[in-house]
């Protein structure tokens, strides 16, 4: 072969070397986090969890809670808590039912009351129980991961280093109105393809952050034990510590009825 030859024959190895990680969409980066890590794509979960809210550097309050989700990549996500501490808020019982395309459906009961009442659509957006997520927030992070190219246009916008993290950053422009925000940028590790960060935007401002960190297996599935959850504007953020996780241990769909809450 000749030296022309030859550069070109290395040439086109190169290229053909670079071409995959070029071709790389944001769409292929959530599914390719999807399939190494099972992000979103597990049917039930549960899980103990302990909530710490601050203001500034000062803890405001801490919290038990324990939670059980169910989830349908194309139909209702549902989400079942009961707090087990401190006292004011002990065996207080929450049912969130979040369907495709329709409204979110939400009850509580409380000890004091020993009754169960619908929340009024308006108390959606509300904090949930002096944290820094809205009622809607609850599901978030699996629903966003669960949109498809209908519901969101997901663009690799570039690379950044995120808490000692190489990461991969998408940006996620919903199509729908699952939830109030204007857009989403993610970042999965370039190493391991773990969620590491959120960055839910108003207006083009960031409204609310997302960090996760400490992740561990849980069967086929990755799940981050130590994950936080700032408020930007008002300076305030809520820690959640997990424990417990088990995933599709085949929950009955009778744990989301209304019925149950009174049941606890």
């Amino acid at each position: 072969m000749t030296r022309a030859g030859l550069g070109i024959g290395i040439a086109v190895v190169v290229l053909c070397a670079v071409a995959p990680a070029l071709a790389l969409t944001g769409r292929e980066v959530i599914d390719g986090a999807q399939r190494r890590n099972g992000f979103s794509t597990w049917k039930d979960r549960r899980a103990a969890a302990t909530m710490q809210s601050y203001t500034k550097d000062e803890l405001v309050r801490t919290r038990e809670v324990e939670v059980t989700e169910q989830t349908d990549p194309r139909g209702e996500h549902r989400t079942f808590l009961r707090f087990t501490s401190p006292a004011d808020v002990q065996n207080t019982r929450f049912l969130h039912r979040s369907p495709r395309g329709d409204r979110d459906e939400q009850w509580l009961w409380t000890p004091s009351t020993r009754r169960t009442r619908r929340m009024a659509d308006s108390q959606r957006d509300e904090n949930f129980f002096g944290t820094d997520l809205s009622y809607r927030d609850l599901e978030l992070l699996v629903r966003i991961q669960q949109w498809n190219d209908s519901e969101a246009t997901a663009t690799l916008i570039g690379e950044e280093t995120v808490d000692g993290h190489p990461s991969r950053q998408v940006e996620l422009v919903p199509d729908n109105n699952e939830f109030p925000y204007q857009k989403y940028r993610l970042w999965f590790g370039k190493d391991d393809d773990l969620l590491w960060r959120v960055d839910v935007y108003e207006d083009d401002k960031v409204v609310k952050r997302v960090t996760l960190g400490r992740y561990e297996p849980a069967g086929a599935y990755q799940t981050p034990m130590e994950w936080q959850v700032a408020n930007l504007p008002a300076n305030t953020r809520t820690t959640f510590r997990m424990r417990d996780v088990r995933y599709d241990e085949g929950v009955s769909e009778s744990v989301f009825s209304v019925s149950n809450l009174d049941k606890g």
